[in-house]
């Protein structure tokens, strides 16, 4: 439990940026780009993308 604790409190901001705003990018590409698999897996991307670059940057107001 002490792992996933620490794990959390390091990546919060990753996870935080995959899973949310992975899943609005993901939306918005599919509202505007027909449903396709590929469009969908380059929106969690790009919010995995922008999870790391708050991490590194240390943008807390993200989440």
């Amino acid at each position: 439990m002490e792992w996933f604790s620490q794990h959390m409190e390091q990546w919060s901001l990753v996870w935080f940026g995959l899973l949310f705003w992975g899943s609005i990018f993901g939306a918005a590409l599919l509202y505007l780009f027909e449903a396709n698999l590929v469009i969908s897996i380059l929106g969690y991307a790009l919010g995995l993308g922008f999870g790391l670059l708050a991490k590194y940057r240390g943008w807390s107001w993200i989440n």
